[in-house]
């Protein structure tokens, strides 16, 4: 008992009790008009960001991206100390594409095009996602999913699906699986092969219409679905296959969805409606604990650990258990 106690001392001293992180963690949140803006730059949005001390703490605004530095931000995504940003161009130019910029921790820089699209079948981009190679998939407004691959000087465009529109971009851990969220109930699911597509199969998920982002979290993949105001929580198998799903959240124009490092907070952006909803989970289901008010309609989330709270709290874990090692 007293060597429990002693344990418990030290995670509380460095505030790992109550919640399974914390550590800081940042939020980028991409502003997305309603509708088509054609080249109406003025009404491109930025990419927000929020700081956070740990799951349920204080959301402080950092300086995120200007709307300038963007071309109609949609859909985020973050690999290898970069974020991505997927933008629409409008939706009416007949363009797409993704831009990038390096994170230190504290503020992002150096936005660079990583990739465009200009075949006008291929309007405007949604949500971006990333394979465990490297590929990089873009959802476009009314015909598929592009797939990019890094030549090392770039990224080539080396196929696309013909799932029509489609909002975002999954890719299953293993690699194998690419789902995309249809602008009706369901969700196409193709395999992947080393460098194209295989076969596919539809999963409808009841209750959902216009499904935008999805999230993987708790061992689950949870989707937006923005004309209903849900969060659905889908089920795979072991093999990424869906064997169900259900209703988690009802939040007003939800769109875009992400959570805390350590699952047990969720952030639901707004839509039309401006904002982004936080959930907490009460051990068994999810409760409305909060809104991050925008003051502007909202697109798609990415969540972001931060790399050097992390050493940080392992090396506080390390002092702390040497100061109490029993001598």
């Amino acid at each position: 008992m007293k060597k429990v106690n002693r344990t418990l001392a030290v995670w509380t001293s460095i505030g790992l009790v109550g919640s399974a992180w914390a550590a800081p963690f940042s939020l980028f949140a991409a502003e997305s008009a309603a509708g088509s803006n054609g080249n109406n730059t003025a009404l491109y949005g930025a990419v927000r960001q929020y700081g956070f001390s740990g799951t349920g703490g204080v959301a402080n605004s950092g300086p995120g991206l200007p709307a300038t530095a963007l071309n109609d931000p949609v859909g985020l995504a973050f690999r290898n100390g970069k974020l991505y940003i997927g933008n629409r161009h409008g939706n009416t130019l007949g363009l797409g594409s993704v831009q990038s910029a390096d994170w230190n921790g504290t503020v992002l820089s150096n936005v660079t095009t990583v990739a465009t699209q200009t075949q006008s079948s291929e309007q405007g981009f949604h949500g971006i996602g990333f394979a465990p190679n490297g590929d990089l998939f873009a959802t476009t407004v009314n015909d598929g999913t592009i797939r990019y691959r890094n030549s090392g000087s770039g990224y080539v465009k080396i196929g696309k699906t013909t799932s029509g529109a489609v909002r975002d971009a999954w890719i299953s851990p293993d690699g194998k699986k690419l789902f995309e969220t249809t602008t009706g109930s369901v969700i196409r699911v193709t395999d992947l092969t080393a460098g194209g597509f295989g076969s596919f199969a539809d999963f409808n998920v009841a209750g959902a219409s216009a499904m935008h982002q999805m999230a993987w979290a708790n061992g689950a993949l949870f989707v937006t679905s923005f004309n209903t105001s849900r969060v659905f929580r889908v089920t795979l198998d072991s093999g990424f296959v869906p064997t169900g799903s259900s209703e988690v959240a009802n939040v007003a124009g939800a769109i875009g969805v992400a959570f805390s490092p350590d699952g047990n907070e969720m952030f639901v952006s707004r839509h039309s409606v401006g904002g982004i909803s936080r959930l907490s989970w009460n051990g068994s289901s999810w409760a409305d604990s909060g809104l991050i008010q925008t003051g502007t309609s909202m697109g798609y989330l990415q969540t972001v650990p931060e790399p050097a709270s992390i050493l940080a709290v392992g090396a506080g874990l390390a002092v702390a258990l040497r100061r109490r090692r029993p001598r």
